[in-house]
């Protein structure tokens, strides 16, 4: 359809078991990428959100900096 991406399209296009199927897939893994996540902080791992070379771009504010 015009003005349609190509996600928008595959999704119109499959059909509801395969909609299904990729639902699915989604949120097994949202749940793994989550419980990896929980994992990681209560090991103490850090997982770096940013690129390092960003890291000085980005400012603290004010009020977390003072303490």
């Amino acid at each position: 359809m015009r003005g349609e991406d190509a996600v928008a399209a595959s999704v119109r296009k499959m059909s509801n078991q395969e909609a299904d199927e990729c639902a699915a897939q989604i949120v097994e893994i949202f749940g793994l990428m989550c419980k990896s996540q929980h994992t990681a902080m209560r090991t103490g791992t850090v997982v770096q959100l940013h690129p390092l070379e960003r890291a000085e771009e980005r400012s603290v504010p004010a009020l977390i900096a003072s303490n």
